[in-house]
């Protein structure tokens, strides 16, 4: 609008020009004049007026564009009149106009008009970089509002219904039709959406795109884990948590226990994840770390020991007190050590009676009443007051905390009580050297007050630089151990005086800011309280040890104290002096004041970072060296930022001074840096900082490799290959290799790819092999076979058991396998319906190919008859069936046909075994004795033990028979012992010479 008022003004004053012009010529020349608009819509009307004035003649107008396309004509117009020309605009009328206006005697050409031609804005879109607008903090986003037809357009942005300006939104930038997030943050995450409008004078024109919705991811942070203990009815079981404290889900959360995977879990929802674990009291059972794994990061807890040590040992209390700023005892804290025992509960007792909280620990035990709180986890006791009702003995007690009928360790029982404070035999020292020290002062003030009050005759004469003093009942007046110092104090107040007349110089002192910055005009004194009388000093002022180099000087008389301004550069830091000189009077000897340093602050300014390791985007492993360079600066303190946090210092992260160094980077080292240099001058402190990009990328693991059959038709199956690499930076360049041959490649922004190749069931394809480079390396994964073999029969199932109390069974496993095929799908059913993967009774754990179990809890519901059926993953066409098998809880626990035969069969053989042993046995001795009975052998051998006792004396007629049934006995214990031999002989002589007497 403000544009076509112009030119509508500058129409008017060319035609004031022209009546000016032919007022004072008295001629008519020709002028003509263009009017119209200079911006205009596609497909409105534009209308072009061309007037000539103060023509009389007939006169044509010709309209033309770029000085040489006609548009249109108006011809025989006279007098005054104005030429229109009406124009439907479109987008290839836009250019400069003019109006051509002939007569027959002239030609002129008219102003020029520039017309716009504005396109309304069609078909709005929001598009990304990256695509879809997906990003972890820290990443950049371009939103870009794009139409598919329009010009001369402006942009506005809108996030979450809101308009989007740089004032409302500092972190984004808005250029052209871009909106620009260079860190992208949480806050960032939400609805965007862009109107591109345009405008022709009051008319304004809009076209609004659709939401799009930016998703910001926040990088997970290092796992946490811990370990506890639960009771479950008889049992315990250990319980492993592992938790992130930041992160966007989902995320997989898994579980090692020496460095072996037990568990996983994909958290959708959270960043927490928890995982049983078998525990046994008194055994160190493992270490276990948690895993967090998001597409873009991988990161281990710190290892946390499952190790369930029962309660035991020694127990004991520390105490220790508190005092107040006035070493007034105000509290206690009471601590209970426990020597063994991983998760112990701790209890108090006071007197003997336990403390209000711990009531729930032990209600056997009467509480009472106290002023304190239990801290970390029971184990620390706070005494916030202490009282006659807090006084008295503490004991502390522990058991295992997850057993409720675990013994106590009672520790012994400690004193606390409140006492006055009680000095340490250092305070007391300092307490009486203090008031000895203050006794000694005031001694010598009455000494010196003393000898001025009774005017003594005590002066001080100097000549040249020399002082002698000469003090009366000085000494009379004061110890001799008191005389020396007091004499220093004296000797002092006589040269600082100023009531004497004196010769000599004292020590000038120097007088200002011990900090100045730099550029400043800063005033330093020496003030000198000993001169000479009548005597002109130059005060000068000097760096220390450098005499040669005069920074200021100053005339006093009669002791005026000397003023030096100074404009402060850097090298005035360091140590000033004041020399004091008579100007006129070399007798006097300069003196020199103590040092004075001062130090200058240049403010910092002009911070860069310079990465003196290399290129700024490089792989893992590589040192990073980056240096914080200032224009100006000194006093300077350094701090290193990534991504806005400060960088820990660890054994791989150095950070000294304006160096940074990283050894053995890693991804986690990717961001923006930040040095930020400051110094401070009083209050005020100054800031210079510099950022830098740095991109630290994975390199590519080794790739795995896996594939999927798919069935095009009947006849037709080709193989999906996959490969799969845990980490590295995008883009990763995937090969697939047969042997030696290259099947394809391919270079994506992803950590995995997908090949198809052709297949034939049953054959065996060759070995397949894929490679992942990513611009460091090449990591090779294993080989695989592609051979497919379809699934053949028979399939077989059985199944065991587990056994709880009283031998009964509480769990089933069944076992499902298939003779061959490379990719089985398993399907279990119970009285022919589906089980799915869980239930409420059941679990089905595939380990394919080799088999498939189905976990069973014996119940009602458990009851029936199960088979499995097995095909094909990628063809479900056909499918074996295995044989069936019922099962209840009765049948479980019935004892088999076959094992009661068993059993009883081999009872029965072992009877038989004995019986035929004993037989054959009594055969055997029978046929040893002639066929006798036992019952004859039993007879004769009670006559022969008879025999051996009848008096031979008497059956004088047997005496032969006898001897010659003894002689057998001899004769076969002889058989039995050699050594008995000559006994034996003499004793059968012995008999026989008996009976030829008897006889």
């Amino acid at each position: 609008m403000r544009s076509s008022v112009m030119k509508n003004l500058q129409t008017l004053a060319l035609l004031a020009l022209a009546t000016f012009f032919i007022s004072i010529s008295g001629s008519l020349p020709l002028l003509p004049v263009l009017t119209g608009p200079d911006v205009a819509y596609v497909g409105s009307r534009a209308a072009f007026r061309c007037v000539a004035p103060n023509s009389s003649l007939p006169v044509t107008y010709e309209l033309i564009r770029n000085g040489s396309v006609l548009v249109a004509t108006v011809a025989d117009l006279q007098e005054d009149q104005t030429a229109s020309f009406y124009l439907k605009v479109a987008a290839t009328m836009e250019g400069s106009y003019r109006c051509k206006a002939t007569t027959r005697g002239s030609t002129a050409v008219s102003n020029s008009i520039k017309l716009t031609v504005v396109t309304p804005a069609s078909n709005t879109r929001v598009t990304s970089e990256p695509f879809p607008p997906v990003a972890y903090e820290g990443s950049r986003i371009e939103l870009s509002c794009s139409v598919a037809k329009g010009s001369h357009l402006f942009y506005t942005w809108f996030f979450n219904r809101t308009e989007v300006t740089s004032s409302t939104s500092p972190l984004v930038l808005l250029t052209g039709n871009k909106l620009v997030m260079g860190k992208v943050a949480p806050e960032h995450a939400g609805y965007y959406y862009c109107m591109a409008w345009s405008r022709v004078q009051d008319t304004r024109r809009f076209s609004s795109s659709s939401e799009v919705q930016v998703t910001v991811k926040v990088y997970v942070s290092k796992p946490r884990i811990s370990f506890s203990i639960s009771k479950e009815g008889g049992s315990r079981r250990g319980n492993v948590t592992c938790w992130s404290t930041r992160g966007s889900p989902p995320v997989n959360i898994s579980l090692s226990v020496d460095d072996t995977e037990v568990g996983s879990v994909t958290a959708a929802q959270s960043l927490v994840a928890w995982f049983p674990v078998p525990v046994e009291p008194g055994q160190h059972t493992a270490v276990a770390r948690c895993r967090v794994k998001t597409e873009v990061q991988e990161l281990m807890s710190e290892p946390v020991t499952l190790e369930m040590v029962p309660v035991g040992g020694d127990v004991k209390v520390e105490v220790e007190y508190l005092y107040s700023a006035d070493s007034r005892l105000t509290a206690a804290k009471l601590s209970c050590q426990v020597s063994r025992g991983t998760f112990p509960l701790v209890s108090w007792l006071l007197n003997n009676s336990g403390l209000p909280s711990e009531t729930d620990v032990d209600s056997a035990i009467p509480p009472v009443l106290y002023h304190g709180a239990l801290t970390d986890c029971r184990r620390t006791l706070v005494l916030a007051k202490l009282g006659p009702e807090e006084s008295g003995y503490y004991r502390c007690r522990a058991r295992d905390s997850y057993n409720d009928s675990g013994s106590w360790v009672e520790s012994p029982a400690v004193l606390v009580r409140a006492t006055e404070v009680f000095l340490t035999t250092i305070e007391v020292l300092t307490i009486t050297f203090c008031c000895l020290l203050f006794l000694t002062l005031a001694v010598a003030v009455g000494c010196v007050y003393k000898m001025f009050d009774h005017k003594q005759e005590t002066f001080c004469v100097a000549r040249r630089s020399v002082a002698i003093f000469k003090v009366r009942t000085f000494i009379n007046d004061c110890s001799s151990t008191m005389s020396a110092s007091l004499f220093v104090v004296l000797l002092g107040f006589c040269i600082c005086s100023k009531g004497s007349s004196w010769s000599i110089l004292g020590r000038p002192e120097v007088i200002g800011p011990s900090e100045a910055l730099v550029k400043r005009v800063v005033e330093f004194q020496c003030e000198l309280k000993v001169y000479p009388d009548n005597e002109t000093i130059l005060l000068q002022l000097f760096k220390k040890d450098n005499r040669d180099k005069l920074l200021g000087e100053f005339t006093s008389l009669n002791g005026e104290v000397g003023t030096i301004p100074m404009v402060i550069k850097p090298y005035h830091e360091g140590g000033l002096e004041c020399v004091a000189r008579a100007q006129n009077n070399s007798n006097i000897e300069p003196t020199v004041s103590d040092t004075h340093y001062l130090k200058v602050v240049e403010p910092v300014k002009g911070a860069e970072i310079a990465v003196r390791s290399g290129p700024m985007d490089f792989f893992e492993g590589q040192t990073l060296e980056l240096h914080c360079e200032l224009i100006a600066g000194n006093h300077v303190s350094y701090k290193w930022l990534l991504n806005g946090q400060l960088v820990p210092q660890s054994p791989l992260h150095h950070a000294a001074d304006n160096t940074l160094l990283i050894d053995r980077t890693t991804s986690e080292d990717s961001g923006s840096y930040t040095c930020v240099a400051s110094n401070h001058f009083n209050e005020t402190i100054f800031n210079s900082s510099s950022d830098v990009m740095i991109t630290v990328k994975d390199v590519v693991s080794a790739p795995d490799v896996s594939f999927t059959v798919l069935k095009e038709d009947s006849f037709k199956y080709s193989a999906e290959v996959t490969c799969q690499s845990t980490r590295g930076t995008p883009p990763v360049t995937f090969s697939l290799y047969n042997r030696t041959d290259l099947v394809a490649n391919i270079t994506i922004k992803e950590r995995n790819a997908i090949f198809k190749v052709p297949l034939v069931l049953g054959q065996h394809l060759g070995w397949l092999q894929c490679q992942a480079n990513n611009g460091d390396r090449t990591e090779f994964s294993q080989w695989i076979p592609l051979e497919v073999v379809p699934v053949g029969g028979p399939v077989t199932m059985h199944y065991d058991y587990d056994v709880g109390e009283n031998y009964a069974v509480i769990g089933l496993k069944f076992y499902c396998k298939a003779a061959k095929g490379s990719l089985p799908r398993y399907q279990w059913f119970l009285n022919n319906t589906l089980l799915h993967d869980r239930g409420s009774f059941y679990y089905v754990v595939n380990q394919p190919p080799e088999q498939s179990m189905l976990l069973l809890s014996v119940g009602r519901r458990s009851a029936g008859t199960y088979h499995c059926e097995v095909s094909d993953s990628f063809d479900n066409s056909s499918s074996i069936r295995s044989n069936w098998q019922y099962l209840d809880k009765e049948a479980l626990h019935r004892l088999p046909v076959s094992v009661v035969a068993v059993v009883f069969g081999c009872f029965t053989f072992l009877v038989v075994l004995v019986s035929i042993c004993c037989l054959v046995g009594v055969m055997f001795r029978r046929s040893q004795h002639g066929g006798r009975s036992l019952l004859s052998l039993e007879m004769k051998g009670m006559e022969a033990a008879y025999e051996g006792e009848l008096d031979l004396s008497e059956y004088n007629e047997d005496a032969e028979l006898v001897t010659m049934a003894r002689g057998g006995e001899f004769d076969q214990a002889s058989e039995a012992s050699v050594d008995e031999w000559p006994h034996i002989e003499e004793e059968k002589k012995t008999l026989e010479d008996e009976a030829v007497e008897g006889f």
